[in-house]
């Protein structure tokens, strides 16, 4: 008997950019599917917009107040029918085989909880990637009883929303709120019990521009902290003790590339922290050369500066040593 799919979009605000998401979804390869949206109490156009599409598949949710994503993501969990749940975000894009590679990724085993995927980054047009995730050859399963490195590709591909699907009996757990640990909340916490498979494809394209990693408030809170709080509190058991500190040595305390980010976007002073507590958390980072390349170009760079390093980077660089990967394909 095959298995039911639902794909799950929750959505705020995404009037800019939410019809192109749709279109992807319902241009899909595999078509026997039931689309939820969920609108988080919107206060532009989109659920004017969402409305306008006119597909049987479609089932549109408004939450009568707003949920935080956390909580949107557990609004479709509840509202969704099928036996798989495919989540993808209002800025994003999904490749026209992406729900095909994640059906026949669960006919894999039973035992198969979560299909993850490595992705994209682009700004304006979704076959110009300007950055990449980690790259993969074939799929990978992947189960808690598996190498520590091989556990970090799914925790750490759990960063973004979009692309990542779950098997709902298996789903015994709640999203959390709290910046960038919606998805890794439920990730991490399904991967103790049950396998991943980690596709070799990407099947999703996220977008820049719209990302909420723009906003200066999400840095508030340091998003290494919270990172290092989930992990400690997800594998407490002393049986876990080897892979804890394993993923707070070798990714958390080491996502250099954040400062970037937190200092073209937050404040100083979530800078400073970020960089104390990349110390106390991994002290041989004093005697990494990036550490220091990162840790005192962000100190000393002036933002409007660092900014256009950035794009420059991006746009002049990285895109042309990207320009051998394969973009995802939406029509």
């Amino acid at each position: 008997m095959q298995e039911k799919i639902t794909v799950c979009l929750p959505v705020y605000n995404g009037a800019d950019t939410v019809l192109q998401t749709i279109h992807s979804v319902l241009n899909q390869t595999f078509i026997d599917f039931e689309f939820i949206i969920v609108d988080n109490v919107s206060t532009d156009a989109t659920f004017d917009i969402i409305s306008s599409v006119k597909d049987e598949r479609i089932k549109i949710y408004v939450n009568e107040e707003n949920k935080g994503c956390g909580g949107n993501l557990e609004e479709c969990k509840k509202r969704a029918t099928g036996d798989i749940l495919f989540y993808i975000c209002a800025d994003d894009v999904v490749d026209r085989d992406a729900l095909k590679k994640i059906h026949s990724a669960f006919c894999i085993s039973e035992d198969i909880s979560m299909v993850i995927r490595p992705y994209y980054w682009f700004e304006e047009d979704v076959s110009k990637p300007v950055r990449i995730t980690r790259q993969f050859s074939e799929e990978q399963i992947v189960s808690i009883n598996d190498s520590y490195d091989k556990i970090v590709d799914v925790i750490a591909l759990a960063d973004q929303i979009s692309g990542v699907a779950f098997r709902k009996k298996y789903m015994n757990f709640q999203f959390k709120n709290g910046y960038f640990m919606e998805m890794p909340s439920m990730v991490a916490s399904m991967l103790k019990n049950h396998k991943t498979v980690i596709l070799k494809d990407n099947i999703v394209a996220v977008r820049i521009g719209a990302s909420g990693a723009l906003n200066p408030i999400v840095y508030k809170k340091s998003p290494l902290m919270s990172w290092y709080n989930l992990i400690t509190t997800t594998y407490s058991e002393k049986k876990f003790s080897g892979l804890k500190k394993h993923l707070i040595h070798n990714f958390i305390a080491k996502n250099y590339i954040g400062l970037v980010q937190i200092k073209n976007f937050g404040s100083y002073t979530a800078l400073f922290k970020e960089i104390v507590y990349m110390v106390k958390l991994r002290w041989k980072n004093i005697l990494t050369f990036q550490f220091w390349i990162f840790s005192v170009g962000t100190m000393i760079i002036p933002r409007f500066i660092l900014r256009k390093l950035v794009v420059f980077y991006k746009n002049k660089i990285n895109s042309t040593l990207l320009k051998n990967i394969k973009p995802i394909k939406i029509v």
